[in-house]
């Protein structure tokens, strides 16, 4: 039981590291990214990345970062 313990936990293990070697070769972000806009009164909105105004949010912050501002 302990011997079939180990291999599964290797086998996990291997698989975890494949999977995280195949997404940093294909450039892919642990995380999508999430939009939150912060207004003067202190409000915030989220938006999803998965949204048209979402996308268009977080293409404009990664171009920001990518410029260093």
């Amino acid at each position: 039981m302990k011997k079939l313990l180990r291999r599964l936990v290797l086998l996990g293990a291997i698989a975890g590291a494949v999977y995280a070697a195949r997404s940093y070769l294909r450039g892919e972000s642990a995380t999508t990214g999430t939009a939150q806009i912060v207004f003067d009164d202190g409000s915030t909105r989220s938006l999803a990345p998965n949204t048209t105004e979402g996308s268009e949010f977080i293409d404009v912050g990664r171009k920001i970062v990518e410029i260093g501002l």
